[in-house]
């Protein structure tokens, strides 16, 4: 290195000084002798000196303390703390076919919403197939977890391309004819903290657990199970879940074919759920009671209900890879949390009384492992409403649904873990409280990438 050049360049200087004044002495081989330990020590410092580390720093004053939610300070500090970017991109082609009428571009044709699916009566029909390309369900998350002053602390804010159309078709944001660009709609975004969770999140009402593998952006056949994501203040202790989480009540007027939000909820929804691991596989219990408030919003009703219901769910293991997936709900004013709510919580009798729906709705799914590369996942899903409950009648329009049905099997493949390619057939059929009907039949071709 340069700097140990100079230096012994230097002490070459120093020793020949040195030697000059020793042979003005006559006792010249004394003194190159004495000349050469010495160049010897000289060399051996420097060696020493660029060998270890560099000085410290001089010292500075420490900053004050950061409150324990600041993660970059955290991961500063505690060098505990870990950031992940992930997520998926995904293809989607569908070519769907619905009985009944023509449907809209957006998520009734980008994916099975039972209540998009058009209805007409006996001898109306007008059968409509489209073809659609999209990669709108692309997703990415970012989280990050660690401890935090010997606290358990993570967070997460997940997105997509999919969800928000809704809103986005009123902006006129997106379109076929030349970009196809959709804003990102947000997914989930919360924080945890030992125990607790605070944010959006799936409902505790919903078992994760029991979801089956399929292509439809649903995940599973959400006809049969509760499908719902919403801020939540969560408490987790072992296997026990209590949760306190977003109110909305939706409601029909009478005579009305659809549920309109109210927006006069003051309690939250309140979730209990337990979860267990066996030998004989992984279930959940929930139970959910809520209040469905109507304060003049919806056809001039002024009253309040109770509402309340279950959910049974979980994934048995069979032989190899092999497992079966499954769902029950039922109750009494838990409309939301179903089948994209298909049928609302509540309706209006002919005093302007709540009366909650009673509904009931499962589903079973079968996934077959072929081998590490193959796979395919058969699913079968009902829902009922009982609209002609007492107080209720004829109180609903003729288009709102009184049962829905559903089917599925596909074939996934993946050639390397992250990548999934398949194809998928699903029929989806609905019949209303008029007796009208209409079906949807879709096959679907997916290619995704996770990362």
């Amino acid at each position: 290195m340069k700097t140990l050049k100079l230096s012994r360049f230097a002490v070459a200087l120093c020793a020949i000084g040195f030697a000059g004044s020793a042979l003005a002495a006559d006792d010249t081989a004394a003194v190159i002798q004495d000349l050469k330990r010495r160049i010897e020590a000289l060399e051996a410092q420097l060696k020493a000196q660029q060998a270890a580390p560099a000085p410290a720093a001089p010292a500075v004053a420490a900053a004050p303390a950061a409150p324990a939610t600041s993660a970059p300070v955290t991961a500063a500090t505690t060098g505990d703390f870990k950031l992940t970017i992930g997520g998926y991109a995904k293809l989607d082609v569908l070519a769907s076919r619905f009985s009944d009428g023509a449907v809209g571009q957006g998520t009734g044709r980008d994916f099975f919403v039972p209540n998009a699916v058009p209805v007409a009566a006996p001898g109306a029909e007008n059968a409509r197939t489209y073809l659609d390309f999209h990669a709108k369900e692309t997703r990415l998350f970012l989280a990050g977890s660690g401890k935090v002053l010997g606290h358990n602390v993570a967070s997460q804010v997940e997105f997509d391309f999919i969800s928000g159309q809704v809103n986005q078709a009123v902006a006129g944001a997106g379109t076929e004819t030349i970009t196809n660009a959709y804003n990102p709609a947000l997914r989930r975004a919360f924080v945890t903290f030992d125990h607790f969770t605070f944010g959006q999140d799936w409902s505790t009402f919903q078992n994760l657990v029991a979801i089956s593998e399929a292509l439809d952006f649903t995940g599973y056949p959400a006809v049969g199970t509760v499908f719902i994501r919403q801020p939540v203040i969560r408490y987790t202790l072992g296997g026990w879940q209590f949760s306190l989480e977003n109110p909305e009540s939706t409601v029909a007027a009478r005579g009305g074919a659809a549920f309109a939000n109210t927006d006069d909820d003051t309690v939250p929804d309140v979730v209990v759920k337990y979860s267990t691991k066996t030998r004989f596989g992984e279930f959940s219990l929930a139970g959910l009671a809520r209040q469905i408030t109507d304060r003049g919003g919806v056809g001039g009703g002024n009253d309040t209900a109770i509402g309340y219901g279950f959910s049974l769910a979980g994934r048995i293991p069979l032989w190899g890879a092999d497992d079966l997936r499954f769902t029950l709900n039922g109750g009494d004013g838990i409309g939301r949390y179903l089948a994209f709510n298909s049928v609302g919580d509540a309706g209006l009798d002919a005093n302007g009384k709540l009366k909650p729906v009673e509904i009931i709705s499962g589903y079973l799914a079968y996934r077959h492992v072929w081998n590490p590369q193959w796979r395919t996942n058969i699913a079968f899903a009902a829902y009922h409403a009982n609209t002609g409950q007492i107080g209720l009648g004829t109180n609903f329009g003729a288009n709102v649904d009184r049962r829905i049905e559903s089917a599925s099997i596909n074939l996934l493949y993946s050639p390397i873990k992250p990548l999934t390619l398949g194809a998928e057939y699903r029929y989806g059929r609905r019949d209303t409280v008029g007796n009208n009907s209409g079906d949807v039949e879709r096959l679907q071709f997916s290619a995704k990438y996770a990362f």
